[in-house]
């Protein structure tokens, strides 16, 4: 039985809310969309707690006594995350306790669930962890108190995964019982059918071979979770040596690993349309294992770093083909757990829109190492403008020639219908910093909707902008790409994203430039640098879907040729 079915998406208010949709076919092209007419409507929320403990009450949602809560709850420690981490296969939401008493935010939200007629209180781990004076108190209220341990956090998961999984398992979870972030990761995909056990990284545990070894059930593959820092190659053939597949899950970093683990709903039919994504800390587990008990395999869950460290990229990539992916018109939803302090607002923005804020690679400093506020004047916004002034269509685009042309897509210059913007804008002026201050009128010279490009005149009597440099070598393999545009969400100042050359795809006979360079709507019609700020393709909405084994994996965005670009200046394509 896949994760899907056996773990129904679990949107009970008890915090999360269901909203964003997500299908990547592959080598799928995604069709252009105009930035900003048909992007996907993006909510950002955020659930915290004055505590850890209000943290999981918070992220459980609901009253339980309320027909959105639940009469049911895992308990574990709040002061050790170790046996918590086999709570996600229980399917009921998880709070924290102190180790010798119950704490006030827990309470508050048990107290109405105690006259259920099915009151129940699932504690995981032995007395160490969670008190018998806790589990007095909970029978007190009301409660019935079951206890789930072992002698350490292997044999506590194990339980657990042998007393719900069915005799046969399709896929078995296991991640290290030494670093919390790949099992919290994959929480939310974890099921009473497919559980999740520990190891320790150079050898497989004990209680992890006598899980997969036991008798009384067959176990067809383990997945397993993080590289081989965190899972050697030799735990990984000592389960092959027991007859069992094995398949893993492994990124740069636990960030990249979570994004993985993500992906993998976008490749699960039962969980069409992605509606709704999380972000917990990645180095403070208590928020990420309350979110993950409640959430289900189509409702994925990416880990952040703190307000002190960079954000990272794989966030912004996750985002953008998420959102892209979507298409125009869907509700969407991103939930930070925890604190600003933890889960930081860029972060979360990032997952939203598919852009890393002043992020950069080496080579790409926004500060201005390399003279990025220097090019920035040559980058404009293009907005179509109804007759009421309202903005209907917006895209990005850049100086070229005698300073009064620009280049930018032909769709966010044209309708869904193919018919020319009856007012175009071009704001200029914007900087990293701040938005533009003044804006052009002005009109179409020609467009190709084959090879989306337009190119765009000023008033001639204006006095020429500055003007980009047009690269004349060619792009080397893995060359580091520097986009700059206005995004459509948050779009007012310029955004820079990098990534990196991947060759080219032809087709239906125009060639294009991959790339995992980020571009936002709003961003599309904008220019993409090498380092030496040389402009080496046009930024559009297009994408191309990767497969791996696992389904679809990823997508890279496709830029328009300095070749098609230089036609379109000379008049050799367009009309």
């Amino acid at each position: 039985m896949s994760p899907a079915s056996s773990r129904p998406r679990r949107s009970p208010r008890r915090l999360f809310v269901a909203m964003f949709s997500v299908a990547l076919a592959g080598s799928v092209l995604f069709a252009p969309q105009p930035a900003g007419a048909q992007s996907a409507s993006t909510t950002v929320l955020r659930v915290s707690g004055a505590s850890v403990y209000a943290l999981a009450a918070n992220v459980a949602g609901g009253s339980c006594d309320s027909e959105i809560g639940s009469h049911s709850v895992a308990l574990a420690s709040g002061e050790n995350w170790p046996d918590a981490l086999a709570g996600a296969a229980l399917d009921r939401p998880l709070l924290l306790t102190k180790q010798a008493f119950l704490p006030a935010a827990t309470r508050d939200y048990l107290e109405p669930c105690a006259s259920h007629a099915k009151a129940k209180v699932i504690i995981l781990g032995g007395p160490a962890a969670v008190s018998e004076g806790v589990a007095e108190t909970l029978r007190g209220m009301g409660f019935r108190v079951d206890r789930f341990a072992g002698d350490d956090r292997y044999a506590t998961a194990r339980r657990v995964a042998r007393t719900f999984a069915p005799d046969e398992i399709d896929t078995v979870y296991l991640a290290s019982g030494v670093n919390f972030a790949d099992a919290v990761a994959a929480a939310p995909s974890v099921t009473m059918e497919t559980p999740l056990i520990l190891t320790t990284p150079h050898e497989l545990h004990d209680e992890a071979r006598r899980f997969l070894t036991d008798e009384d059930r067959a176990v067809s593959s383990v997945t397993i979770l993080g590289g081989t820092a965190a899972i050697s190659a030799a735990v990984e053939e000592e389960i092959r040596e027991l007859g069992i597949d094995t398949d893993r899950i492994a990124g740069a970093d636990r960030y990249e690993t979570a994004a993985l683990i993500a992906r993998r709903a976008f490749s699960t039919s039962g969980c069409h349309p992605v509606t709704d994504v999380a972000v917990a800390s990645g180095t403070v587990p208590f928020g990420g294992l309350a979110a993950g008990a409640v959430r289900g395999p189509c409702e994925p869950l990416l880990l952040a770093p703190g307000s002190d460290q960079p954000v990272p990229e794989t966030l912004g990539r996750f985002g953008q083909d998420w959102r892209l992916a979507i298409g125009g018109g869907v509700r969407a939803t991103v939930t930070g757990v925890g604190p600003g302090s933890a889960i930081p607002t860029a972060a979360l923005s990032a997952v939203a829109t598919g852009v890393v804020r002043g992020s950069g690679s080496a080579g790409a400093d926004v500060s201005g190492a390399l003279g990025w506020n220097s090019v920035a004047p040559s980058v404009v916004q293009i907005r179509c403008v109804s007759v009421a002034g309202g903005t209907t269509r917006s895209g990005s685009g850049f100086v070229v020639g005698d300073g009064r042309h620009i280049v930018t897509n032909e769709h966010v210059v044209h309708d869904d219908q193919g018919r020319p913007c009856i007012r175009i804008r071009a704001y200029v002026g914007g900087t990293f910093e701040q938005a533009p201050e003044k804006f052009l009128p002005v009109s179409i010279v020609r467009a190709s909707e084959k090879h989306d490009l337009a190119l765009l005149t000023t008033d001639p009597d204006i006095d020429p902008l500055p003007t980009v440099t047009i690269a004349t070598e060619p792009l080397q393999a893995s060359e580091t790409l520097i986009a700059l545009g206005y995004p459509s969400i948050g779009g007012d100042t310029m955004t820079l994203t990098t990534g990196r050359y991947s060759g080219t795809q032809v087709l239906d006979g125009v060639t294009w430039i991959k790339t995992d360079t980020p571009i936002a709507p709003g961003s599309s019609g904008g220019p993409v640098f090498n380092d030496r700020r040389e402009v080496v393709g046009v930024s559009t909405l297009l994408r191309l879907a990767i497969r791996g084994q696992a389904g679809t994996i990823g997508s890279l965005s496709l830029l328009a040729t300095t070749e098609d670009l230089q036609a379109l200046l000379d008049g050799d394509i367009g009309e």
